[in-house]
């Protein structure tokens, strides 16, 4: 009984991911993620598939662990440039805005022959003035 409730869960889980689009297989697994003013290097964001969804959930810190990005949430893929976040954001960064706390909807895109995925509504986050934050996801 046990194996097969294993190979009910395992078939099921296959017939769902082969449901995805190509675009949507596309994005899953781990990706180089982070804000150019967390100097210390990008943290990591893996995006998974679960009852149909696309789920990211994403972190950055610095060394000290003082400065921080913290993302997740539900992708909607647009097109094979373009995909939606649904979620939580929390990013905080000495040298721009400091704190940012939000639950939003944000459009990343892909332009030219980049590897990455921009945050789109980046004046959203911070005003230009002040700074910019270019929030990216790595293929």
């Amino acid at each position: 009984m046990k194996r097969y409730f294993l190979f009910c869960v395992f078939f099921s889980t296959m017939l769902v991911q082969s449901q995805l689009s190509q675009n949507e297989k596309a994005l899953l697994g781990d990706h180089r993620f982070g804000v150019q003013f967390i100097w210390d290097g990008y943290g990591t964001a893996t995006i998974t598939e679960m009852e149909g969804e696309l789920h990211i959930e994403g972190t950055q810190y610095s060394n000290d662990r003082e400065e921080y990005l913290v993302m997740n949430g539900i992708i909607t893929v647009l097109d094979a440039r373009n995909f939606r976040f649904d979620g939580h954001l929390k990013l905080f960064t000495k040298e721009c805005c400091g704190l940012l706390d939000r639950t939003e909807r944000y459009t990343f895109r892909k332009t030219g022959s980049r590897k990455y995925w921009r945050l789109k509504e980046r004046e959203d986050l911070c005003s230009s003035y002040t700074c910019s934050y270019y929030l990216d996801i790595f293929d």
